[in-house]
């Protein structure tokens, strides 16, 4: 008896240490959020979540096995799992702050087949320069187009205005479209995480992204049962502003909320010049300060969700509002009289313009399998700019409106965006996507003077991409895209201009075609595109990634159908109908290296157009009145390169050394007799170079850093028509930044100065070059920040 139950016993050991079992589960952030992709790892079985965060692994042998989980930037589990029976396994991992400040924060290595950089919200705050653009300029590739004190534009390798893309929860962010003294009204305290996609890899986004992509992440889910938030007050000496941001978080266990509001208020700004040159005429500056350049800022937003297994919908709120003088220098004919201190240097005066955008988006998910999940946007926008100048008579015969009598442009513009995605990621780590994406845009115009016709857009486009993890050390993508889009301007026939210019003795003919400021112009435009790229991990310090693709971009309203005294920019614009639109090839390759000290990437790139649209001074002087020479949209095939290197070192323990170094090159190729020109708003050559020194923690001050650097740019000699030569500059600046702890209280802080020895530095970027306005002079910023 005892002989049968020892070989019974035995027989039952052996058929359960051959047994085999299913070992699946979940990985997620420590807010809900599925981190797809994660590196599973059990024994010597290896696989990759899916697109919910899930895992499987099919007859695993039951006994002791290793088990690990990673993901970059978040803290890696391993342990020993003992399986002897099924598993269904849920894991959190949390952010690794070491991690995540050297690669996802600086972006170190080659991640992802695309060209991207990350920027979390604690780094736009504690670097945050006045605008979102402003404060990304220290990304390899990204420069600022300075226009104002507290606006700017991105331009990436050179491409600008129009060809950037900034897409705030996956709606493309619109108001750029009425010229080039528009900023971007995004509020860069309520950013949660920017990624920047550079050269091709923007497929998804269609026209304006031909030079990359801003992708801003406002949707990040709380965690679960939480309430959190945080204050944050800020001031800056060089245009004694002074504002404050909030934000709230809460979520139960399926609905979450949040409430952001940031308000700033400025006084005219302070340039290290006496004076400017604006039409022939030297303008003085008095005490330093450019005269109705003060301003101020509202920023609302809300968003709700809901999150429950395979569902999750948010919809979100927002609302900008900006007001801000124009300096009366530079606003029409030189008047030097208007220019006169009059003791008050936080009034906004005219001329000024006032800008507010709405946005609604509400995007929805459903997960329809393990391995598949679709989605939709929606999106409205409302973008209302107006300027404003004292009524001035641009005509004798011209009265007064009795309404709004000093509004002398308005623009309205309603965007309506939808879009559909579907996405699957097979098991054998292929992932597939396709998406439709359809846009409707209506202008319409008011004020006494005239710039762009009223006009109605729409668009319509198709993609698919797919991208294939050959491996832990190989991955590609290809893509491709299809568009269509139709743009209706309306004819502006003006009446009072033809009285005008028939008083000065003008033919009827001259007259009549002057006055036909808009003729009525239907367009359609057709473009397909595709790309295709690879990322090869060579060794685990030596990566390499390149990408190779078309892009297009359509003609705006304003290339296409403007006509009038552009006062912001300086000039008479005028556009031409008979556009098409831009075409052309990139490619980019990056190579990176990285080891525990030592990081650097290495990223040349290279761009051809073969009709590239850019603004073309005609020769012709304009009748108009404050007009001067004509400038006229035109047409050139045109070619761009150039390479950004970025380097870190850390060495003696406590010392951080970064360097990031940019070159471009560009050049118009055919431009009639006179070609050869470079482009306008040309990049010099430049280097920014940090050193940052980290302090041991000392009573209640944690976590400090200190820190000097320096940004220089070589001489611009490479100029466009128009444009003048920009002399060499160098620029200072130091900082401190530093977590005070009392208890359970927090506040985390920084103190920066910029351009230190307040020196006179002109930006071939800046907007206001032309007027040899110089960058703001010495600043000191002080920033606290206090969470709870």
């Amino acid at each position: 008896m005892r002989l049968s139950l020892l070989v019974l016993s035995l027989m039952f050991s052996i058929c359960v240490s051959a047994q085999n079992y299913n070992v699946r589960g979940e990985v997620s952030d420590s807010y809900g959020q599925a981190l797809v992709g994660s590196t599973i790892q059990l024994g010597e079985y290896v696989t990759l979540t899916d697109l919910n965060g899930q895992f499987l692994f099919q007859s695993v042998p039951a006994g002791q096995h290793s088990f690990r989980i990673s993901f970059i930037g978040y803290t890696s589990i391993e342990q020993e799992l003992n399986v002897g029976s099924d598993l269904n396994l849920h894991f959190h991992l949390k952010d690794d702050n070491t991690l995540l400040d050297q690669v996802v924060i600086s972006s170190k290595g080659v991640q992802t087949v695309r060209n991207t950089e990350k920027i979390s919200n604690k780094e736009l705050v504690e670097k945050f320069s006045g605008s979102l653009a402003k404060t990304l300029e220290n990304i390899p590739g990204v420069n600022a187009m300075e226009i104002g004190a507290g606006a700017s534009k991105p331009i990436i390798r050179g491409l600008g205005f129009n060809r950037v893309a900034v897409a705030e929860n996956g709606a493309k962010q619109e108001g750029q479209q009425w010229g080039a003294d528009h900023g971007l009204e995004i509020d860069a305290f309520s950013t949660e995480e920017v990624e920047v996609v550079k050269g091709v890899g923007a497929i998804e986004y269609g026209s304006d992204a031909i030079g990359g992509v801003i992708k801003i992440n406002n949707e990040k889910v709380p965690e679960v049962h939480s309430f959190s938030g945080n204050a944050t007050i800020f001031g800056k000496t060089v245009n004694d502003s002074y504002g404050a941001s909030i934000q709230l978080k809460a979520r139960e266990d399926k609905f979450f909320y949040k409430l952001k509001a940031t308000a700033q208020d400025y006084g005219d700004y302070r340039v290290p010049t006496k004076e400017i040159y604006y039409l022939n005429t030297d303008i003085p500056i008095y005490g330093g300060r450019m005269k109705n350049t003060a301003g101020k800022n509202l920023a609302l937003y809300a968003q709700v969700g809901y999150v429950d297994g395979k569902v999750k919908n948010v919809l979100s709120l927002s609302n900008v509002y900006d007001k801000s003088g124009f300096f009366p220098g530079s606003h029409g004919l030189p008047d030097i009289s208007s220019v006169v201190d009059d003791g008050n240097h936080r009034n906004i005066g005219l001329p000024n313009q006032s800008v507010n955008h709405f946005k609604v988006t509400n995007n929805f998910s459903y997960d329809l399998t393990d391995n598949s999940k679709f989605s939709v946007l929606l999106s409205f926008q409302n973008n209302k700019r107006q300027e404003s100048s004292l009524f001035h008579s641009h005509f004798d015969n011209q009265q007064a409106p009795t309404k709004d009598p000093n509004l002398e442009l308005e623009f309205n513009l309603n965007t309506f965006d939808a879009a559909v995605k579907y996405e699957y990621l097979s098991p054998n780590n292929h992932k597939s996507t396709i998406g439709v994406q359809y846009t409707y845009q209506n202008n319409t115009i008011a004020g006494y003077g005239f710039l762009l016709p009223k006009f109605n857009r729409f668009g319509i486009g198709a993609f698919a991409t797919h991208e294939h993890f050959v491996n832990e050390r190989l991955t590609w993508e290809a893509g491709v895209r299809a568009d269509y889009a139709e743009i209706h301007i309306k004819p502006f026939y003006d009446e009072v201009l033809y009285d005008y210019l028939r008083g000065n003795g003008h033919s009827h003919n001259f007259a009549a075609d002057y006055a036909q400021r808009s003729h009525k112009t239907d367009k359609d435009f057709t473009s397909f595109n595709a790309m295709v790229g690879a990322k090869y991990d060579y060794t685990d310090k030596v990566k390499f990634a390149a990408t190779f693709g078309t892009n297009f971009r359509f003609p705006t309203a304003i290339e296409m159908a403007s006509n009038g005294v552009h006062h912001g920019a300086f000039r008479h614009e005028k556009g031409n109908s008979n556009l098409k639109p831009e075409q052309g090839v990139a490619v980019d390759f990056r190579a990176s290296y990285d080891s525990d000290n030592f990081n650097t990437t290495l990223s040349p790139y290279a761009y051809f157009f073969s009709n590239y649209i850019f603004l073309k001074p005609s020769g012709k002087f304009s009748v108009l009145p404050d007009s001067g020479q004509i400038y006229e949209y035109s047409q050139s095939q045109a070619f761009i390169s150039g390479f950004e290197w970025k380097v870190q070192q850390r060495f003696l323990q406590h010392f951080v050394f970064d360097g990031v170094f940019e070159y471009i090159y560009n050049r118009q190729i055919s431009n009639g007799k006179k070609g050869n020109y470079p482009l306008p708003f040309s990049p010099p050559m430049n280097f920014f170079g940090e050193l940052k020194y980290e302090l041991n923690d000392w009573k209640v001050f944690k976590n400090t850093e200190a820190f000097v650097n320096g940004k220089w740019y070589a001489k611009q000699e490479r100029i466009a028509q128009g444009e003048s030569i920009t002399p060499s500059s160098f620029s200072f600046g130091a900082g401190i930044t530093s977590s005070i702890r009392v208890g359970n209280f927090e506040a985390k802080t920084s103190l920066v100065a910029t351009n230190i020895f307040d020196r006179k530095i002109l930006n071939h970027m800046s907007f206001y070059r032309p007027l040899e306005i110089p960058e703001l002079g010495r600043s000191i910023q002080l920033m606290i920040q206090i969470p709870f």
